[in-house]
């Protein structure tokens, strides 16, 4: 149920906002009266995300996450464009599908370094832009179910993605002090470009075994969740994992 002005007069930035999840939280934003920044690699995204949200709605910037000077000009110009910050959604994220075995110390950097150092980045550019002004603000950061339940070929996304669950707890308790939250949301497999092959290969025989749900989530039931700790109805919310997972682990 879209809830058409649960953010009106909000602004948020959504890293990682062109495809997927992400871009399910921008559309879902808007649709509820927010305005959003974009943040993301993926600039031949924009035009068709502009396209269909409009240009009044949707504002979008490159930027690659794993680099602390783009994520604190992505901060700086969200109040340039729309004359305020609400809501980070620290969304961006990568994975290398490769057995433990034959990862590298390259394969584990890059995974890190996109999906906490991220994540860290834009939690830290975003806090001090709340306290400078004045702003009680909301960090939503994307954690993932290999949190809780490790698949094979993950075990450095799922190392990332447990460093972001306790990352959140953290900072949920430093800026408690400025009214600041700080939530997760961890999706189970959700059927955007991320699931590579070899996952949508093995998942009738394996994931959807272990689902109370057997299919994969869609993005906008993923975006559901991220915009509900975003929202004034996740008040008494801070420091929280929320799984939406299709019931994976239960049984």
């Amino acid at each position: 149920m879209i809830y058409p002005n649960r953010f009106s007069g909000k602004v948020a930035i959504v890293t990682g906002g062109a495809k997927g999840i992400g871009r399910a939280i921008v559309k879902r934003f808007v649709q509820e009266g927010g305005k959003v920044l974009v943040g993301d690699i993926c600039s031949d995204e924009f035009p068709s995300l502009t396209e269909e949200l409009g240009e009044d709605n949707v504002a979008c910037q490159y930027c690659d996450v794993s680099i602390k000077e783009e994520v604190d000009a992505l901060v700086e110009n969200v109040y340039e464009k729309f004359g305020g910050l609400d809501v980070m959604f620290n969304n961006a994220g990568i994975n290398i599908f490769k057995d433990f075995l034959n990862c590298t110390i390259e394969d584990s950097d890059k995974i890190f370094n996109v999906n906490y150092h991220g994540v860290f980045f834009g939690s830290q550019a975003a806090a001090k832009a709340f306290i400078a002004h004045d702003t009680k603000g909301v960090i939503v950061n994307t954690s993932s179910i290999n949190f809780r339940c490790v698949t094979p070929n993950t075990t450095c996304y799922a190392a990332s993605k447990g460093a972001i669950s306790m990352f959140t707890r953290g900072i949920a308790v430093e800026l408690s002090q400025y009214g600041i939250r700080a939530n997760c949301f961890a999706p189970g497999t959700t059927d955007t470009d991320m699931v590579g092959e070899s996952a949508r290969s093995r998942f009738p025989h394996y994931t959807a075994k272990r689902l109370v749900i057997p299919r994969m989530a869609h993005p906008d039931e993923q975006a559901a969740v991220a915009c509900f700790l975003a929202s004034d109805d996740a008040s008494y919310m801070s420091g929280e994992t929320i799984f939406n997972v299709g019931g994976w682990g239960i049984f």
